[in-house]
């Protein structure tokens, strides 16, 4: 015979205390109503007479009769509040640490649940819960896997019937882990790092590979049939040259420029793109030298646009096509008005003595201008660099396909260029809507600074970054308020911005995460400027407020000198290399003195120089306590900024 488990001998026990409680409330007429409560009330009250006429021998049948009787409802009820109770120690818990409820985890991505015992749990308890588990179904699983202590069962239902939830600490879900997938073209491990970089393969890994965006590469056509890029990615392929569809790619760079974007991933070919299932529609702009003129790159675009795409890469350009092409520039920024994303490269003619020109679509406002790094994400020597450039992406020394299907090594700023035309498409899969503009925001603030801090005319504002501007797009960020922390300080040449604070009402938002936050006016110069903190994806608004960048407290204040009537006040002299570093920055000090810690009613005395060490406050009174301060400040024609003041000393005058 099987024995009964530790749930069913429990069962018993509480449906029999509820017998006699009911029979002590109500007297025996109740319990066949209670056993048999299947009915709406009106139908009870309806058949009150009748039970009323229920015998004693009824009310007294064997007790091993009235167990069957409730046996299986009663079972059912102490499994639901066995359940309720073991619910409430469901761990389950977001990436942020927040508490979730079971139901929002699909079931697919845990196995069962673990669940550890109570640390007071004793020796007896084990005992009867290990023989619970003996009496279990076949089809009803728990294992032991630290003695004692922890468990895995195969649901929550089966941790119900072995086990009381006074002596369970936690139960949490029996997550499946995976392997991070690694590709098996044989080239990634060798030329990772134009992904690594980036951060692409953090994207992958959350499943995320562009699927659904289009990306129009508008370049010297493709090669359909190249064994690493996927002929199902093909979509509206166009020659701008004759109105067809024929693309075949006699010069290569278009095929080269494809593959950065949609080379196929694991299919033991080659490399990777960093979008593979990306579409691709390919249209032909440039012949079979490389060349091609404005009309026919604007016929391409008008192409792209009227056929879906919502991401144009120009791997092209020129001086000579620049801002005075109205053709060129109407094109552009009607693809801008219609919520294409436009991405060009910067051009490669820089040398270390020569920035390069402003090429042309690179130069326009609606289109983003890259520019290429090599693998230590330094600036490759000549890619141009000016006010136009946006952004870097990889682009010396890179992995490419080859129109001929095979595979080599590509270096310039048109293999950079396709890889924030990836980066768009990404941004695109998740959200169609996503505009041009809010795009460029999003580049400002996830890109990793590169150069010298903040904006430059070398990287832009940075090496691109996959996995940053996906958190981001996946995130709903509503801008309330904000404020700026603190004073700005000059330092060592450079200048310590102050901390911008968003806030949501009156939460403020995660600590650490960075906000788009852009200036008005350069920053090196002593002086007031306006600063814009500007959000992303679901971001409502754009907040600004202003700052000061301020000379710097240089040293501590030391004990004035007391005499009659005055005080000297003096502070630490500066090293040569303080000076040096110093000059132009400090005009000055400023002291004050008063006969209160608040320096209410102070007497200020100010001294220019950048060497100089002290102050004289005359005209005080005798025998009179004063606290005493510093600052240094910086006059501009704008007016005069000032440092934060220095700690306080106090003296006495004679």
């Amino acid at each position: 015979m099987r024995k009964e488990n530790y749930s069913t001998i429990e069962m018993k026990k509480r449906l029999a205390a509820l017998l006699v409680a009911f029979v002590f409330m109500f007297g025996t007429a109740v319990i066949p109503s209670q056993i048999y409560a299947v009915e709406n009330d009106n139908q009870a009250a309806a058949e009150s007479v009748e039970s009323e006429a229920v015998t004693e021998e009824a009310a007294g049948a064997d007790e091993t009769e009235v167990d069957t009787v409730n046996s299986e409802t009663g079972a059912a009820e102490a499994v639901e509040t066995a359940n309720t109770d073991l619910s409430d120690l469901i761990v389950v818990r977001d990436e942020d640490g927040n508490s979730m409820d079971l139901s929002e985890i699909d079931e697919s991505q845990y196995n069962g649940f673990i669940y550890k015992l109570e640390d007071d749990t004793t020796k007896a308890d084990v005992k009867e819960m290990e023989q619970a588990i003996e009496g279990l179904d076949s089809e009803q699983e728990v294992e032991e896997v630290v003695k004692s202590e922890l468990y895995a069962a195969d649901s929550v239902e089966t941790i119900s019937e072995v086990v009381e939830p006074e002596k369970v600490e936690y139960i949490e879900p029996n997550y499946i882990m995976h392997a991070f997938d690694v590709p098996n073209d044989p080239d990634y491990g060798d030329f990772k790092w134009q992904l690594v970089n980036t951060k692409v393969p953090d994207v992958w890994n959350l499943g995320v590979f562009g699927d659904g965006a289009t990306v129009a590469v508008l370049d010297t056509g493709v090669n359909m049939n190249h064994p690493d890029l996927r002929k199902e990615c093909f979509v509206d392929a166009y020659d701008a040259f004759t109105g067809t569809d024929n693309v075949t790619d006699w010069f290569g760079h278009g095929t080269s420029v494809t593959g950065i974007i949609a080379e196929a991933r694991n299919n033991g070919e080659g490399f990777t793109g960093a979008m593979p299932n990306v579409n691709i529609m390919p249209v032909r702009v440039l012949d079979q030298k490389g060349g091609g003129d404005l009309i026919t790159v604007s016929r391409g675009i008008k192409h792209a646009v009227d056929n879906g795409a919502e991401v144009i890469n120009m791997s092209f350009g020129g001086p000579t096509s620049g801002a005075d092409s109205i053709t060129l520039k109407n094109a552009c920024e009607e693809a801008f008005n219609k919520g294409v994303i436009l991405v060009s490269a910067s051009g490669n003619e820089a040398t270390p003595s020569y920035a390069g020109p402003v090429n042309y679509p690179a130069g326009y406002d609606c289109v983003i201008s890259v520019a290429s790094v090599d693998s230590h994400n330094t600036r490759a020597v000549d890619s141009n660099y000016n006010n136009k450039v946006m952004v870097a992406a990889p682009g010396e020394y890179v992995r490419i396909i080859t129109r001929s299907g095979g595979y080599y090594f590509g270096s310039g700023t048109s293999f950079a260029a396709p890889q924030v035309s990836a980066l768009a498409a990404m941004v695109k899969s998740y959200n169609p809507d996503f505009s041009p503009s809010k795009f460029m925001d999003l580049l400002k603030i996830t890109s990793k600074d590169l150069g010298r801090p903040g904006y430059d005319v070398e990287y832009g504002y940075g090496l691109i970054d996959f996995s940053k501007a996906y958190g981001y797009i996946t995130n709903s960020i509503l801008c309330r308020d904000m404020f700026l922390s603190g004073y700005t300080y000059v330092y060592d040449g450079g200048v310590k911005t102050p901390g911008v604070t968003l806030s949501l009402g009156s939460e403020k938002l995660v600590n650490g995460r960075d906000y788009a936050v852009s200036y008005a006016a350069g920053r090196k110069a002593v002086g007031a400027y306006r600063v814009t903190a500007t959000g992303i994806g679901k971001f409502s608004g754009t907040k600004s407020a202003s700052f000061t960048i301020i000379p710097p407290l240089v040293k501590g204040i030391k004990s004035p000198s007391r005499a009659k009537k005055k005080l000297t006040v003096r502070w630490k002299a500066m090293s040569k290399k303080q000076k040096k570093k110093y000059k132009g920055v400090i005009t000055g000090y400023q002291v004050r003195v008063s006969t209160n810690a608040s320096f209410s009613g102070a007497k200020y005395v100010s001294v220019k120089g950048l060497t100089k060490t002290k102050a004289t406050v005359k005209g005080l009174k005798k025998k009179t306590k004063y606290y005493v301060q510093y600052r240094s400040y910086k006059t501009t024609g704008s007016g005069t900024y000032y440092s934060k003041w220095s700690g306080t000393k106090n003296a006495k005058t004679k």
